[in-house]
């Protein structure tokens, strides 16, 4: 149990002082001039890609079907519009 612990609290240790020194160092020249750059990102878009076949597509906000010229078109949406001004029923 207490072997757990102590690698637990190092490999914290370890992501926090990476995390730290990785926050100071992408604002320098050295970042924007390094290899480093590129690997970073190239990580990024591989783990992405593990887990981004699971993702759905984000929802259309707008879907229009089209039909070739001269095809009848298909059934309404099931009844006849309502009107635009519509009584109430306790009048």
């Amino acid at each position: 149990m207490l072997p757990v612990l102590i690698i637990i609290v190092a490999i914290s240790v370890a992501a926090l002082l990476g995390f730290r020194w990785f926050e100071r160092y992408r604002y320098t020249d050295g970042w924007r001039k390094s290899e480093f750059r590129g690997l970073a990102f190239g990580f990024l878009m591989w783990f992405g890609g593990i887990f981004g076949h699971r993702v759905p597509p984000p929802p259309q906000a707008k879907v229009e079907f089209t039909a070739r010229s001269g095809e009848p078109e298909g059934p309404g949406s099931g009844g006849p519009p309502l009107p635009d001004q519509a009584a109430h029923d306790k009048e």
